[in-house]
C-alpha cells in the first residue's frame, strides 16, 4: 500500500502539474501551427463525412459517383425538401420542362456502372445475369420506394396485427423468495460499506476513499458479493484493525487487487516517462525539446494536409459527369 500510494503521488503530480504545463508552454510557442493543424482536422472531419454520406448513396441506389454526389448535395442543401422534388431519372430542359431517361440511356449508364464498380465488362456476363443485374440497377437507381406501383391483392391484403407482449403475472414471487441468503449478504456489506466510505460520513475523505466507495456502487449494482468481501476487507486493512470476519484468503484477494493497481500505474508511469511532458515543471522548456516538439507538429501537419488532398481530390472528381452521363446531358 505504501509503494501505491507513492506510485499515485508520482502520478498524480504528472496529470496535475507537468502535462497542463508542457500544453500552456506549447501553446504559446506553436499557437499558429496548433491552429492550422485544428483547421485541417475540421476539414478532415468534414470530407470524410461528406464522402461517407456519397459512398451510402451510391451502394444504396447503384448510382454512379456523380449522381450520387448531386443527390447528397441536394439534400443537405434542401434538408426539409423530399427527395421526389429532385427525381435522378429526370432532367429540366431549356423551358423547365422534366423527362424520365430512355432505356438506351438508362442501358449505357448500366454499362458504365458496371465497368467501374464491378471491375468486367458487361459482355462477358451471360444473358441471365446481365439481364437480372440490369432490372436490380433499374429498381434501386430509378424507381424511388414511395413511387413503386403495389399490386392490387397487397393494396388488398390487410396488415397483420403486431404481436402483444405477453402479459407476465403479476404477483408471482421469485422462486428462492425476495430475500434470498445471497440479496440478504450483499445489503449486509453494502450497510457496512456505506458506514465507513460514505463522503458524507468520512470527514477526512480522499481519494484513495472516494475511489473505493465508487467500486462499492458499482459491486452493488452487479450483485457481486466476492467483490464487496474483498473491499471490506480492504477497509479494514486500511484502518490497521481486521475484524473477526475477515479471513487469510481475503486479506490474500486484497493483496492481489493492490498488486495488479501497483503494476498497472507503474506501467502508466514508464509510458509517462517517455513524454515531453514528464517532469515539465520542474525542469522547464530549453532548445532540444523546442526544436522536437517543433518537427513533430510539422509531421503531424503534413500528415493531415496529406490526407485531407486524399478526400479533396476524390469530392472533385465526384463533381465531374461520366462520360456516359456528359453524353446524356448534352442531349
Amino acid at each position: 500500500m505504501q509503494r501505491l500510494e507513492k506510485a499515485r503521488i508520482g502520478w498524480h503530480k504528472f496529470e496535475r502539474e507537468d502535462r497542463p504545463a508542457f500544453i500552456r508552454w506549447r501553446a504559446r510557442e506553436f499557437g499558429a501551427l496548433l491552429s492550422e493543424a485544428r483547421e485541417v482536422e475540421d476539414r478532415i472531419r468534414d470530407a470524410q463525412a461528406l464522402v461517407y454520406e456519397v459512398e451510402m448513396e451510391m451502394r444504396r441506389r447503384f448510382q454512379d459517383p456523380y449522381t450520387a454526389y448531386q443527390r447528397v448535395m441536394f439534400r443537405r442543401a434542401n434538408p426539409g425538401a423530399a427527395e421526389s422534388h429532385e427525381p435522378p431519372q429526370r432532367r429540366r430542359d431549356g423551358q423547365g420542362a422534366t423527362r424520365k431517361l430512355s432505356d438506351f440511356e438508362k442501358e449505357a449508364l448500366f454499362q458504365e456502372w458496371v465497368q467501374k464498380f464491378l471491375g468486367t465488362s458487361p459482355d462477358k456476363l451471360d444473358d441471365h445475369v446481365y439481364s437480372s443485374t440490369f432490372e436490380t440497377f433499374k429498381a434501386h437507381m430509378f424507381v424511388s420506394g414511395r413511387d413503386e406501383p403495389r399490386s392490387e391483392n397487397e393494396k388488398k391484403r390487410p396488415r397483420a396485427p403486431e404481436p402483444m407482449a405477453a402479459e407476465s403475472p403479476v404477483g408471482v414471487a421469485d422462486e428462492n423468495g425476495a430475500d434470498s441468503e445471497g440479496d440478504a449478504r450483499v445489503k449486509q456489506l453494502y450497510r457496512t460499506l456505506v458506514r465507513r466510505l460514505h463522503p458524507d460520513l468520512r470527514a477526512d475523505g480522499t481519494a484513495q476513499v472516494s475511489a473505493l466507495w465508487h467500486e462499492v456502487q458499482e459491486a452493488y449494482a452487479a450483485n457481486d458479493i466476492a467483490h464487496m468481501e474483498i473491499l471490506l476487507a480492504l477497509c479494514d486493512i486500511q484502518a490497521n484493525e481486521l475484524a473477526e470476519g475477515t479471513s487469510l484468503g481475503q486479506m490474500h484477494s486484497v493483496l492481489g487487487e493492490l498488486q495488479r493497481s501497483l503494476r498497472a500505474l507503474n506501467k502508466m508511469l514508464r509510458e509517462a516517462e517517455g513524454e515531453d511532458a514528464w517532469d515539465f515543471a520542474r525542469v522547464g522548456p530549453n532548445d532540444g525539446l523546442r526544436l522536437r516538439v517543433e518537427r513533430q507538429l510539422k509531421t503531424d501537419l503534413a500528415t493531415r494536409t496529406s490526407r485531407l488532398d486524399v478526400f479533396t481530390r476524390t469530392i472533385a472528381e465526384w463533381q465531374r459527369p461520366s462520360i456516359a452521363v456528359r453524353r446524356m446531358m448534352a442531349r
